[in-house]
């Protein structure tokens, strides 16, 4: 936690206000107004709003305004896209309890709490041996197969954003049985990506873009959408923090594209995008929290019945605790699933946020630790960058570390880390 406020920090609270502001008039005068339906309420409480900034301002001591650890962009993507917006659905609507944002907020300071602690380090892991060769090995071994595998396999190719719900169940069966179901997704979200990356370390770029290719190949396939997104993503983070370590960009970012939401809306005439950003990326995923914590505040927790736990206790649910919650909102086709938070507490309540935020703590300390003076910030927070995001605001811990390749790009950062400063 620093509380010293810098110059440079000054200027990161100013552009995290200015991104607050502009989500806040995105759900007064878009998503409610659209979406009321669908619970963005806007029930006004002065109370309420001014509490939702004192939260505000509480989160922003747990978050710097560089990037010199993947910690430290853990944090400010905890902040944009999980305190900002539930702050904001606090604030514009009475009926909507506090504690889920006070969970939040002792979650993150928890976390905030092993990372810094002194007790805990894994500076004196040993580096491996040609372990970059290693990864590069493998990963183009996974990379063939599924290129061959798809190809194989009859699915159906397709390139437009609009219609990949049409595509994906099918292609889903087609390709993604049993085993596949991991493989696949740690392939085109891990293993390319690290071709991508190391691509771009060493200025291969004609090999970068062949990549690229392939990576877009597997959106076709695959119909989903991420696939498509996380190579540039990756590429921003390569280009920006290869120049500067300032984290200012990322709250420029997202007003940028809340900017953009509010112009396609007022001026075109157009809900699609301010569907697609504002409400889906940000306000969704906060009001699926809220939804988590009401319905397991008086249904049974599932104690990890559906998962690690499985052989010990009876799972006391007919469906995914996604679409449990999905059926209690009113969605009956819904997977609603949403980040560590929420399904922590699915699992135990506030006890489980709180095992879960020790966990990720740990699992940060680890990153920070193996990849200090080892490895490029940027290579680190690009084969991190996926995973976290999921964590956020979309999968439960252990699904992320398992299914979303979380381990594996563990793994991989631990092995391709050297003490030359010719290899990342």
């Amino acid at each position: 936690m620093n509380l010293v406020l810098s110059k440079h920090k000054f200027l990161l609270l100013f552009t995290l206000l200015v991104f607050r502001c502009l989500l806040e008039v995105s759900y007064i005068c878009v998503i409610s107004p659209k979406y009321s339906y669908a619970g963005f309420d806007l029930n006004f409480g002065l109370a309420n709003y001014i509490i939702s900034w004192l939260a505000f301002f509480v989160a922003f001591l747990f978050i710097e305004d560089r990037v010199n650890k993947v910690s430290d962009y853990f944090f400010i993507m905890a902040f944009l896209s999980v305190i900002i917006p539930l702050t904001i659905l606090y604030g514009y609507d009475i009926n909507r309890s506090l504690f889920p944002v006070i969970i939040t907020l002792l979650s993150i300071f928890i976390i905030n709490f092993i990372v810094g602690i002194r007790g805990v380090t894994f500076k004196g892991l040993p580096t491996i041996k040609h372990g970059l060769k290693y990864v590069v090995v493998i990963s183009a071994l996974f990379v063939i197969f599924l290129v061959v595998w798809y190809f194989l396999s009859g699915v159906h190719y397709n390139l437009d954003l609009r219609k990949v719900y049409e595509y994906r169940r099918e292609n889903s069966e087609l390709a993604a049985g049993g085993l596949l179901a991991y493989t696949n997704i740690w392939t085109f979200k891990i293993f390319n990506m690290v071709l991508f990356s190391i691509a771009l370390y060493y200025k291969k770029y004609l090999s970068a873009f062949l990549v690229f290719l392939v990576q877009v190949y597997f959106f076709a396939a695959s119909a989903n959408k991420g696939v498509l997104f996380t190579p540039v993503m990756i590429l921003g983070v390569w280009f920006y923090l290869k120049k500067t370590n300032s984290l200012l960009v990322l709250p420029l970012t997202f007003s940028s594209l809340i900017l953009l939401t509010l112009f396609t809306f007022f001026i075109l005439d157009d809900i699609w995008v301010s569907s697609l950003f504002s409400r889906r990326v940000f306000f969704v995923p906060a009001d699926l929290t809220y939804a988590y914590f009401e319905f397991f505040n008086s249904n049974p927790k599932v104690y990890w019945s559906n998962s690690i736990l499985s052989s010990f206790l009876d799972y006391p649910y007919d469906s995914s605790v996604a679409k449990v919650i999905g059926g209690s909102i009113g969605e009956e086709d819904m997977s609603a699933n949403n980040g560590f938070i929420a399904s922590g507490y699915a699992h135990a309540g506030v006890y489980g946020v709180f095992f879960y935020s020790i966990i990720i703590g740990l699992i940060l300390r680890f990153i920070n630790d193996i990849t200090y003076k080892l490895i490029p910030i940027w290579f680190a927070v690009a084969l991190s960058i996926i995973p976290l995001k999921k964590l956020l605001t979309s999968s439960d811990l252990f699904t992320t570390l398992l299914t979303h390749g979380f381990i594996v790009a563990l793994v991989i950062i631990f092995f391709a880390r050297s003490r030359r400063n010719t290899e990342p």
